[in-house]
């Protein structure tokens, strides 16, 4: 009887272990492909959160119908799955409640990002876009030139929707109060200056140093380590 015993809860666990394993393998999937694909349609949060919602669900329905019938086996795989979206929801709880060290930013990344003279903030973030909408109705994500008082008062935002989120860009000052920003996407070279208390944006060249339009050049430090010194036509990160 004990032998018998044993080997039935042997089997829970495993069961337990193999739907939490299965589970983990899922939210991991999900997380990559939302990391570089679903991010651009459905916002993340709600894509983890509704999937989260989902399987405690179907979990905790499986578990009603396992008390209900007596199936232990069922009950094992029912609380194995509703294990890891219970972890991932007191995980997201102690983010909340723990403090965050500074992000790691790169040099030619860096927001917000004061200019030389102090007189301006740039920050540059993804907003998804008002006007353009995707196959489920959320705008599109754009990164957005923003620049701003000390104060934070906004100064001047890019109206232009050119720079597409799911694609890197880059952005410095110059020692003449510019932001420089280069496009991943494109390899083209922008940069905005301050006329006559008006913000505008021009566009340089196409990346490398010397095949500019204007004849200021940007800051070295703009270009990416795989565009630095040059390589900039048509280069593209996913």
């Amino acid at each position: 009887m004990a032998a018998r015993d044993f080997t039935k809860y042997a089997l829970y666990v495993f069961l337990f272990v193999l739907a939490a394993g299965a589970v983990f393998l899922a939210f991991g999937v999900l997380i990559l492909v939302t990391s570089y694909v679903f991010w651009v349609i459905v916002p993340s949060a709600l894509v983890l959160n509704l999937f989260t919602f989902l399987l405690l669900v179907l979990f905790g329905i499986l578990l009603f119908v396992a008390c209900r019938k007596r199936r232990g086996w069922l009950a094992a795989v029912s609380l194995g799955g509703m294990s890891v979206p219970g972890l991932f929801i007191a995980l997201m709880l102690l983010h909340l409640l723990l403090p965050h060290p500074p992000r790691e930013q790169k040099p030619n990344q860096r927001e917000p990002l004061s200019s030389p003279s102090g007189w301006y903030v740039l920050t540059v973030p993804i907003e998804r876009s008002g006007r353009r909408k995707g196959p489920l109705g959320y705008g599109i994500p754009f990164w957005h030139v923003t620049i701003s008082d000390p104060n934070g008062t906004v100064l001047y935002r890019d109206p232009n929707e050119d720079f597409h989120g799911i694609h890197n860009i880059y952005w410095v000052w110059d020692d003449q109060d510019r932001v420089w920003l280069y496009n991943s996407d494109d390899g083209a070279v922008y940069f905005y200056e301050r006329i006559e208390s008006t913000w505008t944006r021009s566009r340089w060249g196409d990346g490398k140093p010397g095949r500019g339009l204007q004849p200021a050049a940007p800051p070295e430090v703009l270009y990416p380590p795989y565009a630095s010194g040059g390589a900039a036509e048509g280069l593209r990160v996913p």
